[in-house]
């Protein structure tokens, strides 16, 4: 076989203090979870190690158990109380210093991969929309207990942080999920994720309302964001079990500002060639060319709202050679030019 025709296995896996999550849970539900822990080969004071991540055949079989032995089928909603930002390291303070819920949606997706490997999150749109798609590609067929625990409780996290940030009784444009009624649970399932939820669904999404994307929450830090983006960005480039996606993306966000971030130089700095590059995004339902303009986009979103950063600055951050070509591509994202969505933002921020 050519070997730029294959693709590495990489292990999936998960952050560990996802454990710690459904260990608390089960002591609310009144189950010991240390038998569960002694039979799949975990120790509870390894789920709140640093960095600390569990494969997923473990995981989900511990997950699989607790759902079993607690027979609560709003066991994800449960975890979720014991979710918090400071779990999750860096990307948990990223989300909540977000500027936007659009932004704070777009960490979602861009460091989710950091959090669990054998799932994805992803922003679809509608009409009237736009919702944070949760996807579990694990071993669902064996462990449908502990898919339904992580979509839940991935949802009602999502909606959590938000909650945080804006107001404890947020409701959402809607929310849609894959499983039916919840076996006399429905009561809880809204209290957790709102009223308008559609049950037996083909999706698994928490909907935000449109004009709702860009609007300023309350307490934005866009300087720890950054920050927090930055450290995010270089535990990215080292995680060993990183995708060719996260690898070649991290990588762009760092050439972005030198002008020369072409796929030649991207695969250099990954010990690639362009063409092993090229079949390993391939792999992985993307390319080169889709990552770097989705990527150059969402940091342009970014970045416009730091007002410590000018225009230009921000043109020259994108690795734009002018600033005539920086503004016709912001123009084409956001429909308007860098300047009026920036004013536009500040107008919000000063609003009542």
């Amino acid at each position: 076989m050519n070997r730029d025709m294959q693709t590495p296995t990489l292990p999936t896996s998960s952050y560990a203090s996802g454990g710690l999550a459904a260990y608390q849970t089960m002591i609310r539900c009144g189950v010991d979870p240390e038998a569960v822990l002694q039979q799949v080969g975990l120790d509870v004071e390894g789920f709140s190690t640093p960095g600390a991540r569990i494969d997923t055949e473990t995981f989900c079989t511990f997950l699989q158990l607790a759902f079993e032995r607690c027979e609560e089928p709003a066991f994800g909603l449960l975890a979720a109380d014991y979710v918090h930002p400071t779990s999750y390291h860096a990307w948990g303070l990223a989300l909540l210093a977000s500027s936007t819920i659009r932004s704070y949606m777009q960490r979602w997706v861009r460091y989710y991969p950091l959090i669990a490997t054998h799932a994805s999150i992803t922003m679809v749109d509608r009409a009237d929309s736009t919702g944070l798609r949760y996807h579990f590609t694990g071993p669902k067929d064996r462990f449908p207990g502990a898919a339904r625990i992580m979509r839940d409780a991935n949802l009602a996290v999502i909606l959590r942080y938000v909650r945080l940030r804006l107001d404890p009784g947020y409701q959402p444009a809607a929310v849609d999920l894959m499983h039916e009624s919840a076996e006399g649970r429905d009561d809880l399932y809204r209290q957790y994720l709102g009223g308008n939820i559609a049950f037996g669904s083909d999706r698994n999404i928490v909907w935000f309302a449109a004009d709702e994307l860009d609007r300023t929450l309350p307490g934005a830090n866009p300087e720890l964001a950054r920050q927090n983006d930055g450290v995010l960005t270089q535990f990215r480039a080292r995680m060993q079990e990183s995708s060719a996606m996260l690898q070649a993306q991290a990588r762009i966000v760092e050439l972005l500002p030198s002008g020369t971030c072409s796929k030649t130089a991207v695969a250099k700095a990954m010990f690639m060639s362009a063409r092993t590059l090229h079949n390993r995004l391939a792999a992985e339902g993307t390319s080169y060319q889709r990552l770097f303009d989705e990527t150059r986009e969402a940091l342009a979103r970014q970045y416009i709202l730091q007002p410590d950063l000018a225009v230009s600055e921000v043109g020259e951050l994108l690795g734009f050679t002018d600033h005539s070509s920086f503004t016709r591509s912001f123009q084409r994202w956001m429909g308007c030019s860098p300047s009026v969505y920036r004013t536009a933002h500040r107008v919000k921020r000063i609003g009542p």
